[in-house]
C-alpha cells in the first residue's frame, strides 16, 4: 500500500517527500530526532535496517497511514502506537517481538497488520476492536492456538498463520464469514471443526503439511472454495459428497493415505489440476480418467 501522490527527490538514496519517506536497507541503527516535526508525514518504510528499538518519534507522526517497520531486530513495540490512530497498514514483520501491547486494538483504522516472523505466542484481546482488518498475517511465530480475538475480526478477508504450532481448527472459525483465503500450511492441525461451513466466501484454503485424519462432511458445503491443498496429511478418505465443491479448479492431495476417491468425484466439473501423488491406490482409480478427459492435468 503505497501513498507516492506528490512528487518525490532522492537525496543519499533516501526516497522522499512531504508525505512518503522511504529509508529502506540503510543499516540504520536509528533515526533523527528530527523525524518527530515531519508531521504532515503519511508513509514510512524502514525496511531492512538494524534498529534495536522501536523509534518513539514515530509515534508522534499522528498522520501516519502507512508503517512497514519489518526486517529489523525490533523486540517490543511500545504502548505510544496507540497515538497513530490513521494507520491503515502495519509490518513489523521480522523482528524479535514476543509479545503485542493491548494499545494495539486502539488503531481502529487497521486494514494490513503484518506481524510475521517474530517470536509472539499470542496476541491481546484487544486486537478484536480492528474492525476494519481485511489482512492479518501471522505467520512464523510460536502459537499453539488460533488467538480467540481473531475470531472477533469480522472483516477479515485473508489469514495466515502457517509455521505455527497450531493443533486445532475450532468452531469459532466459523465466525469469520467474510473470510476469502485461510492459510494454515505447516502446523499440527488434528481436525477441522464443521464450523468451518460457515465460510461461505472461501475461495482459497491451505492446510498442507498438517496432521489432518478426516474432514467433516459439513466441509463440502464451502460451494466457492477454487484453490484447495492438503498435501503431506494422514487423509485416509474424503467425504462421499466432496464432488459438492462444484467451483474446485486445484486440488492438491499429495503425500496422504488415500486408497480410493469417493464416486462424487465426477461432478467437479471445473476442477483443472489434480495431485494424487504419493497415496496408497493400488490401482488408478476409474474416475481419473473421466476427469483427464475433462482437459483435468493429474498428476499421480
Amino acid at each position: 500500500m503505497l501513498l507516492h501522490q506528490h512528487p518525490q527527490e532522492k537525496t543519499d538514496g533516501v526516497v522522499e517527500s512531504k508525505q512518503v519517506l522511504n529509508m529502506d536497507g540503510k543499516g540504520l541503527n536509528s533515526v533523527p530526532e528530527s523525524l518527530a516535526a515531519r508531521g504532515g508525514l503519511r508513509e514510512i518504510s524502514l525496511y531492512n535496517n538494524n534498529l534495536n528499538s522501536f523509534p518513539l518519534q514515530i509515534c508522534t507522526l499522528k498522520a501516519l497511514q502507512v508503517l512497514n517497520i519489518s526486517c529489523n531486530n525490533i523486540p517490543a513495540i511500545p504502548v505510544d502506537i496507540a497515538e497513530l490512530s490513521a494507520l491503515r497498514m502495519l509490518d513489523l514483520g521480522h523482528n524479535q517481538i514476543d509479545s503485542i501491547p493491548a494499545e494495539l486494538g486502539d488503531l481502529t483504522h487497521l486494514e494490513y497488520l503484518y506481524l510475521s516472523n517474530n517470536k509472539l505466542k499470542s496476541l491481546p484481546e484487544t486486537l478484536s476492536a480492528l474492525r476494519h482488518l481485511v489482512y492479518l498475517n501471522v505467520t512464523d511465530n510460536q502459537l499453539e492456538d488460533i488467538p480467540e480475538a481473531i475470531f472477533s475480526l469480522s472483516t477479515l478477508e485473508e489469514l495466515r498463520l502457517y509455521n505455527n504450532a497450531i493443533t486445532i481448527l475450532p468452531q469459532s472459525i466459523g465466525r469469520l464469514q467474510q473470510m476469502q483465503e485461510l492459510h494454515l500450511m505447516k502446523n499440527n492441525i488434528e481436525s477441522i471443526d464443521k464450523g468451518i461451513a460457515s465460510l461461505t466466501k472461501l475461495r482459497v484454503l491451505d492446510i498442507s503439511d498438517n496432521c489432518l485424519r478426516q474432514l467433516p462432511d459439513e466441509f463440502c458445503r464451502l460451494a466457492q472454495l477454487t484453490d484447495v491443498n492438503f498435501r503431506f496429511n494422514q487423509l485416509s478418505q474424503l467425504p462421499d459428497n466432496f464432488g459438492e465443491l462444484k467451483n474446485l479448479q486445484t486440488l492438491d492431495l499429495r503425500a496422504n493415505q488415500l486408497s480410493a476417491l469417493p464416486d462424487s468425484f465426477a461432478e467437479l466439473n471445473q476442477l483443472k489440476r489434480l495431485d494424487l501423488r504419493w497415496n496408497n491406490f493400488s490401482r488408478l482409480p476409474e474416475i481419473v480418467a473421466t476427469l483427464m478427459a475433462r482437459g483435468c492435468l493429474v498428476h499421480i
